[in-house]
């Protein structure tokens, strides 16, 4: 495991020394070792240790719908019939459009908290008489995270169900039916919201 050593030791009146170290990932450990230092003399350690996590996610989706359904058992004929019966019969028409859009997602973990990681360990060995020795560690971490999801959704449908129109005339000598069947037309359209999912 990879560790910063930081030792102070000489034989002076006044000894301070400032240290300030960056771990991009995550911390490392720390070894601070005060010792060896002559009588009377003041030595401070500072060590920090600072862990920064950005994150940043963007998601856009743009969906543009344009469909034409149509269905048609109607505009039939049936004309100038002679000498028996005449009849038109049409089946049903069903027309149906479903339009299902999912919303973009962004999906994130940071699951590593950098101040949690690594050891400190401080030693005061050997010094002097009267000597005065400050160590202070200290490990902070940040984390900034932004999603941002944008969705855009246009849907033109036309859907078009037709069974009449239909025209028998003219006709002699027997009888003139004309039966339609149902008509059904149907739209559905469904437009999910995107999500934004930062775990843990």
């Amino acid at each position: 495991m990879k560790g910063y050593f930081y030792r102070l030791g000489a034989i002076l009146s006044t000894a301070t020394l400032i240290a300030s170290m960056g771990a991009p990932g995550a911390f490392a450990d720390t070894f601070v070792d005060i010792s060896l230092n002559g009588e009377g003399s003041n030595n401070t350690v500072n060590v920090t240790n600072n862990c920064t996590t950005n994150l940043t996610q963007k998601n856009k989706t743009n969906v543009n719908v344009n469909v034409n359904v149509s269905s048609d058992t109607g505009n039939n004929t049936a004309n100038s019939n002679t000498g028996g019966n005449t009849s038109i019969n049409t089946g049903n028409s069903n027309a149906s459009l479903n339009v299902n859009v999912g919303g973009g997602t962004n999906v994130a973990n940071v699951t590593e908290d950098c101040c949690c990681a690594g050891e400190t360990n401080v030693t005061l060995f050997d010094n002097g008489a009267n000597t005065t020795n400050n160590a202070t560690v200290k490990n902070t971490s940040v984390k900034n995270t932004k999603q941002k999801n944008k969705s855009k959704v246009k849907v033109k449908a036309k859907v078009k169900s037709k069974t009449g129109n239909n025209d028998a005339g003219g006709n002699t000598g027997g009888d003139t039916n004309i039966t339609t069947g149902d008509s059904n037309a149907t739209l559905n359209v469904s437009v999910a919201p995107p999500s934004n999912i930062l775990g843990p």
